[in-house]
């Protein structure tokens, strides 16, 4: 009885991971996790908040319109900011992603906010903490968990992620 419930379970799990388009390759899973741009519009929010914080007197705040999927490793961001006391202004941006030490970088390579100087040192601390964002889901998974590939497609960013299911 334990054998066919083994093998039943088997089955069910192949399917599961078949459905998913996840593989078994030498003892890693490899798993597709797609960000849909409800998810990335959060991930921006939450660096956007995390900057803002940091900053004290006259701070940013942004609102993101829209984002648009450039593949093979972009993300257009149109977007309303305004400073303390001054007027909204629409504004753009354009990031990139990539894998660095089995974690997720993403580097802004355009940021267009009409009115409003971004420092060389600003746009490093965007960078980290947008990359930070990424990377604390990826540990939060456990020390197993690795990012392998990511990739943008015209509707989600696409992280590879290998589990190490072997010692």
């Amino acid at each position: 009885m334990r054998k066919v419930l083994a093998v039943l379970l088997l089955i069910v799990l192949m399917g599961a991971l078949g459905g998913c388009k996840a593989k078994v390759e030498e003892g890693r899973l490899i798993v597709p996790v797609r960000l849909d741009e409800a998810a990335l519009r959060q991930l921006v929010d939450l660096a956007v908040k995390a900057y803002t914080a940091q900053q004290g007197s006259n701070p940013l705040t942004v609102t993101v319109d829209t984002l648009t999927f450039l593949p093979p490793d972009g993300l257009a961001v149109t977007m309303r900011a305004q400073a303390e006391n001054l007027p909204t202004v629409s504004g753009q941006a354009e990031m990139r992603f990539a894998v660095q030490d089995g974690l997720p970088q993403v580097t802004i390579t355009r940021l267009e906010i009409p009115g409003v100087t971004v420092s060389e040192d600003q746009l490093q601390t965007l960078n980290r903490l947008l990359s930070t964002q990424l990377q604390e889901q990826m540990r939060r998974a456990g020390d197993r968990v690795s990012l392998r590939e990511i990739a943008v497609e015209s509707d989600a960013l696409v992280l590879q992620v290998e589990v190490q299911l072997t010692r």
